[in-house]
């Protein structure tokens, strides 16, 4: 097995955001937002005294100086890194080279094509255009985006097929179903467990196609704003500049955390993603388009579109049954509007029970308030339309999502506190003390989370900060993905090597206000309240003063306590402090990856979810290995916990994480919590039944979850 692809863990961003959308006149023409005017926003932002005066050109420089540096470097030192990859584990499941005297994987068997499935790339290239169906039985530069995981994963493909229309899915799906093989739905292949590429090491013979959704990417606004249609391939960063640009007065779901990686909306419907905000809750939605595969008494394959996008004009009550017209081609012609820049009067949701269904998860702002031992979210979740949390089993294209209201004036603070129980408290009583006025966002970092992202994170929180989420930082990425992917057993490495070699070159990511909180105090909360016209930004700042006051207050009385650390405050004095703290909290998982691999060391990451009335640590075996460092981060609202940890070189991590794991489940928590379960996750019966329910045939994504990649599950 090469080296490079099992070590190859870096995540990949989309070279290009090609969306159609509207202008601010709403009349349907394209709209993009041009570099020049966001990186000019982002520099007028960092003019403040307390900031470090590092610009965009050094930071492009330093960038590529990095990854020309490293080919150099690495050519000398490509003995070293074949040592280091030896049995050694990265975050998120990637090992390096294996072992010589380990025992191989047995070879796959060999099985000749049929004639149908010899013919399919073909009839596909009829559908789509020869230029949207792509080998996928060699990888190359020109398919390796769509054959390897962001973090995990690599695997052959008959093809990789990109349709242009909702149509054209359905026209594909049929016929790949039809050629006996398996479907691998594909959004911006971004995903962290390997639920998205194909796997060739299973007992099914059936050639995968990869039907890749990213020409999809046409979104539009529906009820003056107040909800949004996306296909299928739209990104959640394009979304998100989208919904600014045409109501500045609304946003998106999702205007943080990954954001950067422009995963697709129809992923975060499938996986539940979207722990940030508070006020929103995860991404779902019970109106959408979505295909599923059946087979009816005569052997043959049936495609279904289920609608309930329950939008006027869209709805299969809308037209007569063989009249040569449908929702699917009404649908395909006001996406082609929108992309030619032609004007349409918004649609509006119909009066219909799918008209009136639930666009986001209206609830949740209730029920994350709740003191209870459940969990606030998790992947397993079995509630709602079938294409929530569906991992693939059924093939969305396109959903409707409620927009919501911006604040009027938002406020950062960084707050630290000497100990996890007052932690603790800090959310109980101030960020979810009542449904009404929870805050825009409440995330946490420990010691260990501040001391990695400073340690390796700097350069990437700048170019973050500098860059934006846009097309420059998808160039880069798909840069340094390019050189992880070159022929050389160090390549996989390097980047993050030099990355970390160079971090300290750079000044500090943040002001030093916060750096200096970030080294004394061993637990901080990122909190951002907003004011939202009914006086809750100064009910929160009410319940937050109050807080700090009884515990400060406290620990000067108390004569055993003269000289211990109180609960700090620090404010973000400017919006560009506040996209700082944004940037420095996001590039987490991808700091912990670049000090890993720059320490010479090997670490684990695990998601979960734990009870609402919990949150402390879970504690480690007794007889587990001593972890090099233990760094944890969450969406402190949900309690939706990422754990990266790092060891020493010649630990077995694949004991400590399944020993890991475990602990977490008598814990009363939850795996996985966000990420989806992939090839990762073992799902829960109730989780797999209804998978096994949507694709009772299993040629969607088969193997997902821990359920059997064989023809109708084996049975």
């Amino acid at each position: 097995m090469a080296t490079r692809n099992l070590a190859r863990i870096s995540l990949a961003l989309p070279r290009a955001i090609r969306s159609s959308s509207l202008k601010r006149s709403l009349s349907l023409a394209p709209y993009a937002v041009p570099f020049s005017a966001s990186a000019t926003n982002h520099a007028n932002n960092t003019k403040n005294p307390t900031n470090f005066a590092i610009k965009l050109p050094a930071v492009l420089a330093l960038a590529g100086a990095s990854l020309i540096g490293g080919y150099c470097l690495g050519s000398s030192h490509s003995d070293h890194y074949n040592e280091l990859q030896t049995n050694r584990e990265l975050p998120k499941g990637e090992r390096g080279c294996c072992s010589c005297d380990a025992p191989a994987s047995p070879p796959k068997e060999v099985v000749e094509l049929t004639e149908a499935q010899t013919a399919l790339s073909s009839k596909l290239q009829k559908i789509v255009g020869k230029d949207h169906v792509y080998d996928g039985m060699k990888e190359s530069s020109k398919n390796a985006q769509f054959l390897k995981g962001a973090r995990m994963g690599n695997g052959k493909a008959l093809c990789i097929v990109q349709p242009g229309t909702v149509r054209e899915t359905v026209q594909c799906l049929q016929d790949i179903v039809d050629a006996g093989c398996v479907v691998l739905p594909q959004g911006a292949n971004t995903g962290l467990t390997g639920g998205s590429v194909p796997r060739n090491d299973t007992p099914d013979t059936r050639p995968a196609v990869v039907l890749s959704m990213k020409r999809l990417d046409t979104h539009f606004p529906i009820d003056d704003g107040k909800r949004v249609v996306c296909l299928a391939g739209c990104g959640i960063s394009t979304l998100a500049s989208s919904i600014q640009s045409w109501f500045p007065d609304r946003e998106s779901h999702s205007i943080l955390g990954s954001t950067f990686l422009n995963p697709s909306t129809a992923a975060g419907v499938a996986f539940g993603s979207g722990g940030v905000y508070v006020r929103k809750g995860p991404a779902r939605t019970d109106r959408a388009l979505y295909a599923k595969v059946s087979r009816n008494k005569w052997g043959e394959n049936i495609v279904t579109v289920v609608n309930t996008l329950g939008i006027g004009g869209l709805e299969d009550a809308d037209y007569q049954q063989n009249s040569g017209e449908d929702a699917i081609g009404a649908l395909d012609v006001y996406a082609n509007d929108v992309r030619q820049g032609f004007k349409r009067t918004i649609a509006k949701s119909s009066n219909s029970k799918d008209g009136r269904a639930k666009a986001s998860d209206s609830d949740y702002q209730n029920t994350v308030c709740e003191c209870t031992e459940e969990v606030s979210r998790f992947n397993a979740d079995t509630t709602g339309e079938d294409c929530n949390r569906s991992e693939g089993k059924v093939v969305i294209l396109a959903t409707v999502h409620d927009t919501f209201p911006a604040p009027k004036e938002k406020r950062v603070f960084w707050v630290s506190f000497p100990d996890m129980e007052t932690t603790l408290a800090f959310r109980r009583e101030v960020c979810l003390n009542n449904p009404k006025d929870l805050p825009i966002s409440c995330e946490y970092l420990d010691r260990d989370s501040v001391d990695i992202i400073d340690r390796s994170g700097r350069i990437a929180t700048y170019m973050i900060r500098y860059l934006g989420m846009g097309d420059i930082m998808g160039v880069l990425w798909g840069i340094k993905t390019s050189i992880d992917g070159l022929p050389f057993s160090w390549a996989p490495l390097i980047c993050d090597k030099l990355l970390h070699t160079f971090n300290n070159w750079v000044p500090e990511a943040i002001p030093g206000k916060f750096m200096t909180a970030g080294r004394e105090w061993d637990h901080h909360c990122l909190v951002a309240a907003g004011e939202f016209g009914d006086d809750t930004l100064d009910r929160y700042m009410d319940r937050m003063n109050a807080f700090v006051k009884k515990h400060n207050d406290k620990l000067v009385a108390d004569e055993k306590d003269v000289g211990g650390k109180i609960v700090s405050v620090v404010e973000a004095a400017s919006p560009s402090e506040m996209t700082a703290l944004n940037a420095f909290r996001f590039v987490a998982a991808l700091a912990f990856k670049t000090y890993v691999v720059g320490e010479d060391i090997q670490g684990i990451s695990v998601d979960y979810a734990l009870p609402k009335n919990g949150g402390l640590a879970p504690p480690l075996a007794p007889s587990a290995a001593t972890p090099v460092r233990r760094m944890r981060y969450s969406h402190f609202g949900c309690n939706v916990v990422h754990e990266d940890i790092a060891y020493a070189l010649g630990v077995d991590t694949h004991k400590e994480k399944m020993s890991f794991k475990h602990i977490v489940e008598e814990e009363g928590g939850k795996l996985p919590a966000e990420h989806g379960h992939g090839t990762e996750y073992h799902a829960p019966e109730s989780a797999q039944t209804r998978w096994m329910n949507m694709d009772p045939l299993n040629v969607l994504n088969p193997g997902v979850g821990g359920l059997s990649t064989l023809p109708k599950y084996g049975k």
